[in-house]
């Protein structure tokens, strides 16, 4: 997937990524979009800080037009968390809950 990232100084950074996830997901789902705040020591995240693998729970549901949460930490030195619960719009019929992993690059 294309992921971009937009900083409070508005500077925008460009990474590519996976997602993988073990557990439960019944259903069929077409593309979506996932939106993350991004909670890091430090309040100058330049380019490329953000690679890494980040692990955590996930769950989503959709009927139509869903949603998920996920919970995600993991980058540089796991210092860096994906905000809580994140917005996740997806197109389908689906139910998902279990481990998540997310790769950036």
């Amino acid at each position: 997937m294309s992921c971009v990232f937009r900083s409070n100084t508005g500077r925008v950074y460009n990474y590519s990524g996976r997602i993988t996830r073990l557990g439960l997901d019944l259903g069929v789902t077409g593309g979506g979009r996932l939106f993350w705040g991004v909670f890091a020591p430090t309040s100058h995240i330049g380019p490329g800080v953000l690679r890494g693998n980040y692990v955590g729970a996930s769950g989503n549901a959709a009927v139509g037009i869903g949603l998920g949460a996920n919970v995600l930490v993991g980058g540089s030195n796991r210092t860096i968390s994906l905000q809580p619960l994140s917005v996740e719009g997806q197109f389908g019929v689906n139910l998902a809950l279990g481990v998540a992993g997310l790769t950036l690059r």
